[in-house]
């Protein structure tokens, strides 16, 4: 009688445990060829928030210039110095001007 609840228990707690690699998926890293396209045009090789994978940041073609308002920039307008992102990278923790000009503090991952 005792012996069915035990096989009972005992197959369920197998099934509780893991099976397989629970390691995180390797990051995906930019071809050379690709990485060289990017640093060539001005941009730059960043990791893309949490996931890990690299990405082209490309250069804002407002780079620096003062700002007020989100669509004085085609990146965004930094709230710290009113001047527009030198790189279109949206990961991180900023603020931003919107487009009323109030300031936004975000994290984006």
């Amino acid at each position: 009688m005792k012996l069915p609840l035990i096989l009972s228990v005992a197959l369920a707690l197998a099934a509780c445990t893991p099976s397989g690699d629970d390691s995180p998926p390797p990051a995906d890293r930019l071809a050379p060829d690709a990485r060289a396209q990017c640093e060539a045009a001005g941009g730059q090789v960043l990791i893309a928030g949490l996931s890990g994978n690299e990405m082209c940041a490309t250069r804002s073609p407002q780079a620096g210039e003062s700002c007020s308002v989100a669509s004085d920039c085609s990146s965004y307008c930094d709230a710290d110095t009113r001047t527009c992102a030198i790189y279109n990278y949206p990961f991180g923790c900023y603020a931003f001007l919107a487009e009323d000009g109030e300031r936004v503090d975000i994290c984006v991952d």
